[in-house]
């Protein structure tokens, strides 16, 4: 009785769901797809454990580990102030974020390019949906550092927090920006993937983050601030050691940041879908 009670319930119930489905509004629809997006990403990228995505929020702490250890074996003095890991991790934070998280938004699309062909999953929906996981992994990433800086006996605490959060914003901002961008010309240009490595080497050298860039020749140091990552690691810097980086401008780095997200956008909106279709 109870079988053929759920027979006769299945396609009402069916027809219910089907119903609730269509009364949902356009952004609970979007909010759905970007959830479900989210989590594929997570669990095809990672594993679907926490130990996968334990290696991905902890990998950019070997990166800082290099570089102290460089320090410390060199018995080189430190540039700024008088502790080595607490100079690396303020330097490096801005590039950690800029690196993954711009690179990592390129390689979504090429990595899931078999979704769009579902009619409710868009071309944006997969771009917004790495974005919005790399923004979550470069936040972990950067209190996992700043926690094992503060073990080993440095003062992470920001003398100027607002100086300290503005840089990590600013910092995630460019970050996307420079991924919509990288999106948009990889789309175009596949072997792009590669190619991005020059400027974002050329960005990450020219940066300070592992030097202090007013040590540069002054012809030179002329054409490093037109670099938006060394303003953002001056600022970051400039909220551990007062007086330092009052030449950075925030300005700037939002007019870059605005000038790439609207090439990359305009580009994911008007010149992509050509080429996928």
């Amino acid at each position: 009785m109870n079988r053929v009670e759920g027979a006769c319930a299945g396609p009402s119930a069916g027809r219910e769901r089907w119903m609730a489905y269509q009364a949902k509004s356009a952004l609970e629809i979007q909010l759905d797809v970007l959830g479900a997006l989210m989590l594929r990403d997570i669990r095809t990228r990672f594993g679907g454990t926490m130990w996968g995505y334990g290696i991905a929020v902890g990998w950019p702490c070997a990166h800082i580990l290099v570089i102290t250890g460089f320090y410390v074996i060199r018995h080189l003095p430190t540039p700024i102030g008088d502790s080595v890991v607490l100079f690396a991790v303020s330097g490096l934070s801005p590039y950690i974020i800029l690196n993954y998280m711009s690179r990592k938004m390129m390689e979504g699309p090429l990595q899931n390019r078999q979704l769009i062909y579902f009619p409710q999953v868009k071309f944006f929906d997969v771009v917004m949906s790495r974005a919005i996981v790399e923004i979550c992994t470069s936040s972990l990433s950067i209190a996992l550092v700043f926690f094992i800086a503060a073990c080993c006996g440095a003062q992470v605490l920001p003398r100027d927090p607002f100086a300290f959060c503005e840089s990590i914003l600013i910092a995630l901002c460019f970050a996307m920006s420079m991924g919509f961008t990288n999106v948009f010309i990889s789309q175009l240009f596949p072997p792009w993937q590669i190619g991005v490595i020059v400027p974002t080497l050329l960005m990450y050298f020219t940066s300070g983050a592992i030097f202090v860039t007013e040590s540069m020749p002054a012809v030179i140091y002329e054409y490093v601030q037109w670099n938006p990552l060394m303003h953002i690691v001056k600022i970051c810097r400039s909220s551990f050691y007062p007086g330092y980086g009052a030449d950075a401008s925030l300005l700037y780095v939002l007019i870059v940041s605005g000038t790439l997200a609207m090439i990359g956008l305009l580009g994911i909106r008007f010149v992509v879908p050509r080429f996928l279709n």
